[in-house]
């Protein structure tokens, strides 16, 4: 969990995609809710957009908004980020989540882990569904520690398709347990970065590592819009998680 210190402080600017009303808006803003990238700030992790998903840093976490809850609208959603795990935790090391598996308490919303047991390197879990990186075995991340990892995952529950990315590349193995139809990302819980929602399975751990331009979208990105962000950004200054 990330701990406010009074010397120094990691901050995040936090951006929230408003409408065009001419052209088509950059792949950066269209459906994108939040992005969080590095930036000065004194006390608080700061939405430079003035919709007010101000991110708090003693927990890394946003306060529930309607638009971190838009994909019940749109049925689709879309997490990237950039990571550098130091280590894999025991369990499951959380990089975002909003929700959980857990009845009655976080069953529902986003969670994208780690895995530090069996071959499945990332995972995604909403309520009863549930999806991963089949038989991984450490390739994607377990094995690249210390490494700039960029990692996303797509999903579209009316078109019942899921899909993990990694630096840019579809993952080729993929499982799932569960009807993707029964996703449901309207819960009332806060949105969390590298430390699990404290509502979810006790099984979670927090992230050890180095994170940089997180995005969550409320819609799901192609491949070639996935492979543009891995190109296209870069992690700078990061934040850094379990230190």
């Amino acid at each position: 969990m990330y701990i406010v210190c009074k010397r120094s402080l990691i901050a995040l600017s936090v951006f929230l995609a408003l409408s065009a009303a001419v052209a088509k808006p950059p792949i950066f803003s269209q459906g994108l809710v939040l992005q969080f990238r590095t930036g000065p700030s004194a006390f608080k992790i700061k939405d430079s957009s003035g919709n007010k998903n101000d991110g708090r840093p003693v927990s890394i976490a946003v306060s529930n908004s309607p638009s971190l809850v838009s994909m019940q609208d749109t049925h689709q959603l879309t997490l990237a980020l950039w990571i550098k795990p130091n280590s894999i935790p025991s369990e499951f090391p959380v990089l975002i989540s909003k929700g959980g598996n857990e009845q009655p308490g976080a069953y529902g919303g986003y969670e994208l882990t780690l895995n530090a047991n069996g071959g499945n390197d990332i995972l995604f879990l909403s309520g009863g569904y549930y999806a991963d990186t089949s038989a991984a075995n450490g390739s994607l991340i377990n094995n690249h520690l210390g490494e700039w990892i960029h990692v996303a995952f797509t999903i579209d529950t009316a078109s019942q398709v899921a899909q993990f990315y990694v630096n840019g590349r579809a993952v080729t193995n993929f499982s799932s347990i569960g009807n993707i139809s029964d996703v449901n990302f309207n819960v009332p819980n806060n949105l969390y970065i590298g430390t699990p929602d404290p509502a979810a399975n006790a099984n979670r751990s927090s992230f050890d590592g180095d994170m940089s331009q997180i995005m969550v979208f409320n819609r799901a990105l192609s491949s070639g819009e996935i492979q543009k962000i891995f190109s296209s950004t870069k992690p700078t200054t990061p934040l850094q998680i379990g230190r």
